[in-house]
């Protein structure tokens, strides 16, 4: 007997022994380990709340009233006159008293008005037919010249003694620069205006006018003047002494004109060596002198001197081939 219960004791710490180990194993399996090499973590950003942007308007808004101030007392609007029910039906306290309408009579005529309207000389459209719409052709501005604008830039009535050189030295000038010259005149004529007026002077052994006073303008007596004007070579004089545009200026300054028109070469045959500073001296009384020139150099001395009057008179001076 005391054998055996040694036995049984020796077998029960053994298996209890065998129980402790596999529970002290499986406890340290389970149990979390405190004991840590590294930590996983994910950071984040944590955005800040966005500001709600109000964006102002561009143009003030327009504000409706909502109120309006009335002398009449608020009014109750009636809905039902019967009591309050399970139906939600509400009634006034009191039943709101109302004034009876104006009577109308509606079995009176009222006089039908005017159907339609009639206005006399009005252009008569048809219904449902669209009137085209005609382009009016643009008509190109006529080409003006360096002349014409000189002209037209002086304020008021003007005053024009157009002088044509045909002296001696002028005798060798082609026909086609002198006609280019005589047509820019004859088209600065259909230019002026009506209360202009203007005269012709050609000079060569004698100094021939075309008219013994100004000329008025009109359509005749520019068609007129600019047949002249075309065959103005035939004024020519060979024998004799020649004028010169100094001595020709000298009597243009008898008729006050406002602008001289001077056509010449610039050579003066009255006096060998002519003095520019007394150039000023023949300008006076003849207003602004436009002077043109053609077949000559900038430096020719005739050029010089009519550059000269140009600038003494505060008019021009225009090189019509340059």
């Amino acid at each position: 007997m005391k054998s055996k219960s040694s036995t049984s004791l020796l077998i029960s710490v053994v298996l209890h022994l065998i129980i402790g180990i596999i529970g002290f194993f499986f406890w340290f399996s389970t149990v979390p380990s405190h004991d840590a090499d590294s930590i996983d973590a994910i950071f984040t950003a944590v955005e800040e709340p966005k500001a709600k942007r109000i964006t102002p308007p561009k143009r003030p808004q327009i504000r409706h009233q909502t109120s309006q101030n009335t002398s009449q007392p608020q009014l109750k609007i009636l809905t039902s006159n019967q009591p309050v029910t399970h139906r939600g039906v509400v009634s006034a306290e009191e039943p709101s008293a109302f004034e009876p309408l104006e009577k109308v009579n509606l079995g009176e005529g009222l006089a039908p008005g005017p159907a339609a309207i009639k206005f006399e000389g009005a252009p008569r459209i048809q219904r449902g037919v669209e009137q085209p719409i005609k382009k009016q052709k643009k008509v190109p501005e006529r080409f003006k010249s360096r002349l014409v604008k000189f002209i037209e830039a002086q304020e008021g009535p003007q005053r024009i003694v157009y002088c044509v050189d045909l002296s001696a030295s002028m005798q060798n000038l082609q026909d086609r620069k002198l006609k280019k010259v005589v047509d820019i005149m004859r088209d600065s004529l259909t230019f002026l205006e009506l209360h202009d007026s203007f005269n012709i002077m050609a000079f060569s052994t004698e100094l021939i006018a075309y008219q013994n006073k100004f000329v008025a303008v009109t359509e005749e007596t520019v068609d007129a003047s600019s047949a002249y004007l075309a065959d103005i070579k035939s004024q020519i004089r060979t024998k004799g002494t020649d004028h010169d545009m100094l001595t020709v200026l000298m009597e243009t300054a008898k008729t006050s004109p406002t602008i001289v028109v001077l056509f010449s070469d610039g050579i003066p045959t009255s006096i060998t060596q002519p003095d520019l500073t007394l150039i000023g001296s023949h300008a006076e009384g003849n207003g602004k002198v436009f002077a043109m020139g053609i077949g000559m150099a900038p430096n020719f001395p005739g050029a010089v001197m009519l550059k000269q009057l140009s600038i003494v008179s505060k008019g021009d001076f225009w090189l019509v081939d340059r």
